[in-house]
């Protein structure tokens, strides 16, 4: 019987070899209980080998949720503004100033009718400051004018209203006489300095002459 025990203990004591020698620490924990057995009050001792599962770690992993935030660019968008055009006023407006000074100047000019009578200023030139005068008429030999109605007549220059060839009654501070419009001057006219220039043989005799204010004009033709 004894020997029987000690073949189980030898049997069990190599067990136990074995099974420490195999065992690898990391791939499994072991537990080891030892279990005595009184077999015939001798003790036999048996070890439980109790494999402990190893204990699985699991890791949670929490995957932090990214929170993306999109910056939405807000699109201002702009209500055009409604351009407010003014429209220039193009029209022309005619200066009554204007139409006043004109008609103004139209009234000052005396009626070129025959029987008309008016009162201005009469100047003098003379015939050495050219040859002919406006009307084509040449004046380098007579002062005079030969009209087939009223004979010799002094020349004169008067306004461009008149047409050439009326006879005017001239009442001046050298006596009365019977001229003919024949001429134009630029000073000379109604709109003028003088009213009328008389021709003279010369500039001298015009400048000696001066200038016969208050005098008196009346027309006994219009024209030739």
């Amino acid at each position: 019987m004894k020997i029987t025990v000690y073949i189980i203990n030898a049997i069990l004591f190599m067990g136990c070899c074995l099974l420490v020698s195999t065992t690898t620490p990391d791939v499994k924990d072991i537990d080891v209980n030892n279990k005595i057995t009184y077999v015939n009050s001798d003790a036999i001792t048996k070890e439980e080998i109790i494999e402990i599962a190893p204990v699985e770690v699991i890791e949670e992993v929490v995957e932090e949720e990214k929170v993306v935030v999109e910056d939405k660019e807000e699109e201002i968008k702009e209500e055009p503004k409604e351009e407010v055009v003014k429209e220039e006023n193009n029209t022309t407006t005619t200066s009554t100033s204007n139409d006043n000074s004109s008609n103004t100047n139209n009234s000052n000019k005396p009626s070129i009718t025959v029987g008309s009578i008016f009162t201005g200023s009469m100047s003098g030139y003379g015939s050495d400051i050219g040859t002919h005068t406006a009307s084509g008429h040449y004046i380098g030999d007579s002062i005079y004018y030969s009209d087939h109605t009223y004979g010799d007549v002094r020349i004169l220059s008067g306004d461009d209203c008149i047409p050439f060839g009326t006879i005017v009654k001239v009442n001046s501070k050298i006596g009365e006489f019977i001229g003919i419009v024949i001429d134009t001057g630029g000073s000379v006219g109604f709109d003028g300095i003088h009213d009328f220039d008389l021709l003279f043989k010369t500039s001298n005799e015009a400048l000696n002459f001066g200038v016969s204010r208050n005098t008196t004009f009346e027309i006994l033709r219009v024209g030739y």
